[in-house]
């Protein structure tokens, strides 16, 4: 059988090739100097979903100007802002951690890995049949084939065996697999095309000789493509729930509406030629989001998946055309993608009583050159590990909450992507939950990624995000799988960050992230080093702590082979500590 998870982006750097053209329009170009709009100064903590899939909207007690205070890369000219020391505000109130913030993609990863939830996902999934079980079509991303697969229910089987949740993305597109063996671009139809499977020689990959130019696919998907309707979903979800009823535990708390609606017509050009457009958005999700609500009325349900910066913004429609003249989006009183989406889903929620959306997901990746695709491994998760395209990597994860970082691509404007999207929220439908859909960061083998994705995990626990998934996962031994279990599983014995953060601040190039527990009595903090070549010394002032009992340390590192013992010592109500060079480090307190 077939799994092809990896060949998810197969084309992601054409795509943003393409995209990215004329995307002066995508933001609100400030510059790099987006101020921080009225009310938007305490931050609205994660939604959390408990084991029997309650909701809990959890106020935050952190606001951004606080969780700024962590210093993290340093900017692009090197230079540190004013000293801020290293602390953490013991005093100043715990704001909960989601556990949906430690996803990953599938359930393939090692156990001891600790993930938490598990996403069925991608793009493959778009095209998945429920009624057979056992197919899917690679779409663009592999001949456009339908392959045989693992079911759903060895998914989710497995998702519960590691010990996590399971989230589904459901198919609302239109067009799956009709079966296991059939193709979109055959040779009988279409004899001269660049390439063909090597293992289907029948199957091409749609384009001419050239490499270039693109074919137009059969006028008649029904040959090797199948309808699915929102009965056929809602069908689907009464086996799901039947078979963890069976199981006596809910394993699948979430359904995802599709995935990048905005590249349907590139993904899967094959039955979706033409470009999304607003509408066709709302009103699929409105059909399918019902089905899946009255299916299962407790279930999370999740959208639109969205690739990227543009699609944030605005429809394949408009993209196609070019972002400035943007027919779609004028069509639609100029309101850009996401804002327009979840007011008119609030909007039809006040009408009829139906919430069809719970959570609003997006997709991230960085752009700049080298950081998440390079020419050091292939694959996703791969990227440059110099140490120039390192510090741009690391200043690139200050896309997910600095309203004043520029980012250093194409994209060219302040993403500040956690706030941006819970403005939106706050500003159109309010009381939505806020995931991370799919990110990675790049250099999975090297010890600058593992540093770049702790910072990553820092700030998704720090800024209230709902849940994220990881693509795909973090693989033994790469260095990213350790800052996995430097949250996670520290010590090999379950040791991991606690259910609560609290305020912290450090210098700049520096990174700190303090938990606790509920009796306030067990800390965890982990600390970062984003400098390839200094070492930082410091006392982590523990401000209105009691002085602790105890400490234990652990280091990931430079030519650290997996979590090693690391060095503290107590000095009155603080902690003396020395950060390698791009090092993780965890400090794990007892207090009286």
């Amino acid at each position: 059988m077939i799994q092809l998870p990896s060949l998810r982006h197969a084309l992601l750097p054409f795509l943003i090739g393409v995209t990215a053209v004329g995307c002066d329009a995508c933001g609100d170009k400030t510059g790099g100097k987006t101020p921080v709009p009225p009310g938007s100064g305490s931050t609205v903590g994660p939604m959390i979903v408990d084991q029997d899939g309650g909701k809990v909207q959890v106020t935050a007690t952190i606001t951004e100007e606080l969780a700024g205070k962590v210093g993290g890369p340093l900017p692009k000219s090197g230079k540190m802002k004013a000293a801020t020391p290293m602390a953490v505000q013991c005093k100043s109130g715990a704001q909960p951690v989601s556990p949906g913030i430690y996803g990953i993609a599938w359930a393939d990863g090692d156990k001891d890995l600790g993930a938490t939830e598990h996403r069925w996902g991608g793009n493959t999934t778009t095209r998945y049949n429920p009624k057979l079980g056992n197919a899917w079509s690679t779409a663009n991303d592999w001949f456009f084939e339908n392959v045989e697969i693992d079911s759903w229910e060895k998914f989710v089987d497995k998702a519960a065996q590691k010990g996590g949740r399971a989230a589904i993305t459901v198919p609302i597109m239109g067009w799956v697999a009709k079966d296991t063996e059939s193709c979109a671009f055959t040779t009988k139809e279409f004899p001269k095309q660049q390439k063909t499977d090597p293992n289907r020689k029948h199957c091409g990959n749609g384009l001419k000789p050239d490499g270039k130019t693109k074919l137009d696919p059969p006028k008649d998907p029904s040959k090797w493509q199948t309808k699915i309707t929102p009965e056929d979903v809602a069908a689907w979800i009464a086996k799901i729930k039947a078979a963890d009823a069976k199981r006596g535990k809910k394993v699948v708390f979430e359904y995802i509406l599709d995935n990048e609606p905005a590249l349907w017509d590139s993904s899967h050009r094959d039955v979706h030629p033409e470009p999304t457009t607003y509408d066709e958005l709302l009103e699929k999700t409105i059909a399918f989001g019902t089905a899946v609500r009255k299916a299962d009325p407790e279930a999370i349900i999740a959208g639109p998946a969205e690739w990227g910066w543009p699609g944030y913004f605005f429809s394949g429609k408009d993209a196609k055309a070019g972002f400035p003249l943007k027919p779609d989006r004028r069509a639609h009183g100029d309101e850009p993608l996401l804002a327009w989406y979840l007011k008119k889903l609030a909007e039809h929620e006040k009408k009829t009583g139906v919430k069809v959306l719970d959570v609003l997901d997006v997709h991230i990746y960085p752009q700049a050159d080298g950081v998440q695709f390079g020419d050091d491994e292939g694959g996703d998760g791969a990227g440059n590990t110099d140490k120039a395209t390192n510090d741009l990597r690391f200043r690139t994860t200050r896309s997910l909450w600095d309203r004043e970082y520029k980012d250093e691509s194409w994209i060219d404007d302040a993403v500040y992507l956690i706030p941006r999207m819970k403005d939106l929220i706050a500003a159109n439908y309010p009381g939505l939950g806020f995931q991370i859909g799919e990110y990675n960061f790049g250099a999975e083998q090297h010890v600058a990624g593992a540093v770049a994705l702790a910072e990553v995990l820092g700030r998704f626990a720090l800024y209230g995000v709902s849940h994220a998934y990881y693509w795909t996962y973090p693989k033994k031994p790469k260095p990213a799988y350790w800052a996995f279990r430097a949250f996670r599983n520290y010590d090999d014995a379950g040791g991991r960050f606690q259910d609560n953060v609290v305020a912290s601040s450090s210098p700049s190039g520096t990174s700190l992230y303090a938990s606790r527990d509920e009796s306030g009595k067990k800390w965890v903090l982990v600390a970062l080093n984003f400098s390839a070549d200094h070492p930082f010394e410091a006392t982590i002032n523990l401000d209105g702590c009691a002085t602790p009992t105890a400490v234990k340390a652990y280091r990931y590192g430079n030519g650290d082979a997996a979590i090693v013992p690391g060095t503290a010592t107590i000095a009155g109500a603080g902690l003396e500590v020395k950060l390698a060079p791009y090092s993780i480090n965890v400090f794990e307190l007892t207090l009286p």
